[in-house]
């Protein structure tokens, strides 16, 4: 996973080529993000297409200021091959399923 720089982090914090939107595949969001950290099973939807969510750690988890794209872990649930959702996860927050 290519690391990004503080000062690219403050400078670029909705960055289009690390953007990741619902309908964003997951060949794309690992070319974009690299490897997840954590990958959560969540079972299967009405049709039978595999639930599970990437778990991302926070780049610059201890930044003085809240760089929302940076300073927190990532959560992106995907349905299939594709991103049906994605929210940050506080450390003291339950992950919702």
């Amino acid at each position: 996973m290519k690391v990004t720089t503080t000062h690219y982090a403050l400078t670029h914090p909705l960055s289009t080529k690390t953007m990741v939107t619902q309908g964003t595949s997951k060949d794309e969001v690992i070319e974009k993000w690299g490897e997840p950290s954590e990958v959560k099973e969540l079972g299967y939807d009405d049709m039978g297409l595999k639930k599970e969510a990437y778990i991302y750690n926070a780049w610059f988890p201890h930044a003085p200021l809240d760089f929302r794209q940076f300073s927190r872990k990532k959560c992106i649930y995907f349905t299939g091959n594709y991103v049906t959702g994605f929210e940050d996860i506080d450390d003291d927050k339950t992950e919702k399923k």
